[in-house]
């Protein structure tokens, strides 16, 4: 009799172990993929793109999932399939910086003749809302989208000066932010406008000439810098295909996991060093 006593005791705790365990572990899941969908459809939208948040979940966690599972079947080692996993959970936040960087890049090319579009309609006597109009009819790409949203804020009751601010949060550039400045001082104190504007347009145009001549001069530095960072990996691949038997110590034993890291630490250190020497700031 106790011994049954004992082994119902056992089962119950038992029972009650995995319960909270599966609770806790769908509320955490729940948790999560609320925050993705969120995060995902916040940072879509301010590059005006729209999609479900739960499929695109969906899709990255079988791809999180399944391709290290694909890679274990076929037989590469644990530190292949770590790296693999490690660069598939990065890779969200990673692709949306690099999408707002070159979203930022086209506002700033175009940005120059937008202002100029603002500020000659402006010189023939229309406001800056009109103006502003006109430009966004004109500009179909990422500056017509912005400016854009701008109009659709004022339309629906927000001020001038706060639909301009959420601009400059949503864009983050140095030229968009003194292209705001410019108007909100205007608004405040007064001012030729299409002047300052029309000046504005000139400036960014020369600083992005400039910009573009540093890019021409440091893209040599940059490839080469890239190139050798790459190149140990590249040619530890081409081993790994001629003498797979000589390279299996690298990813089986200790020792060769310490010579990884080492090769990985100053592989990353090189990097940044010669990111450091060829990056001039304007």
């Amino acid at each position: 009799m106790n011994i049954l006593l004992i082994l119902a005791l056992v089962f119950a705790s038992l029972s009650l172990v995995v319960y909270a365990s599966l609770a806790s572990g769908s509320q955490a899941w729940a948790n999560y993929a609320e925050r993705f969908s969120s995060e995902t459809e916040g940072n879509l939208r301010s590059l005006f793109l729209f999609a479900d948040g739960r499929r695109l979940l969906l899709v990255y966690m079988a791809m999180l999932i399944g391709l290290p599972l694909v890679l274990l079947v076929m037989g590469q080692s644990p530190l292949v399939v770590a790296g693999v996993g490690l660069t598939l959970y990065f890779a969200p936040r990673i692709l949306f910086s690099r999408l707002a960087e070159r979203r930022r890049q086209k506002i700033n090319a175009a940005l120059p003749d937008g202002l100029a579009q603002i500020a000659g309609a402006m010189r023939v006597g229309s406001t800056f809302t009109v103006a502003l109009q006109a430009m966004v009819e004109e500009q179909k790409g990422p500056l017509g989208q912005e400016f854009s949203l701008v109009l659709r804020e004022q339309r629906l009751g927000a001020r001038l000066e706060e639909a301009l601010d959420n601009l400059g949060e949503r864009v983050q550039s140095e030229e968009m932010d003194l292209v705001i400045s410019a108007a909100l001082i205007s608004q405040e104190v007064g001012g030729n406008l299409a002047e300052i504007l029309g000046s504005l347009s000139d400036n960014i145009r020369r600083k992005l000439e400039m910009e573009g001549k540093v890019r021409a001069l440091t893209s040599q530095g940059i490839l080469q810098g890239r190139v050798v960072s790459l190149l140990p990996f590249m040619i530890l691949v081409a081993l790994m295909g001629i003498e797979p038997e000589a390279i299996e110590p690298i990813w089986t034993s200790i020792l060769g996991w310490v010579f990884l890291a080492v090769i990985i630490g100053l592989q990353v250190t090189g990097s940044i060093v010669i990111k450091k020497i060829v990056t001039i700031e304007i």
